[in-house]
């Protein structure tokens, strides 16, 4: 065999027993739905496993929110940091903070995101 087959069956091997990326399950908490939240490789939701919320002692604080911005959103805040949205969505009225969204890195590539201000 040459160093050539050698090398390309190395590469097989190597690739055929490395672990599934599927497989992992989440790395963070934007790969799981609503609000559930990435907890070692598994979503769950924030609570516990049962999906009820612990009883609370003291009603939840009153919060005045103030008036929404007159401009729309310019951002999407993403595990890669605050990026320029993506066409398609710069425009759009309907997106509000909080919202998913498609950030942009300098070299085109799209992350997933929340819109931000």
């Amino acid at each position: 065999m040459s160093l050539r087959s050698i090398l390309f069956v190395a590469a097989i091997t190597i690739t055929w027993n490395s672990p599934a990326s599927a497989a992992a399950g989440c790395q963070y908490d934007m790969q799981c739905k609503g609000d559930r939240i990435c907890q070692q490789g598994q979503c769950t939701a924030p609570e516990g496993e049962d999906g009820e919320a612990p009883p609370s002692k003291a009603p939840p604080p009153t919060v005045k929110l103030s008036p929404a911005p007159s401009s729309a959103a310019r951002a999407c805040c993403t595990v890669a940091g605050r990026l320029r949205l993506g066409p398609g969505q710069s425009g759009d009225g309907a997106l509000a903070v909080g919202d998913s969204c498609q950030g942009l890195t300098a070299s085109g590539k799209p992350v997933p995101g929340t819109v931000c201000n």
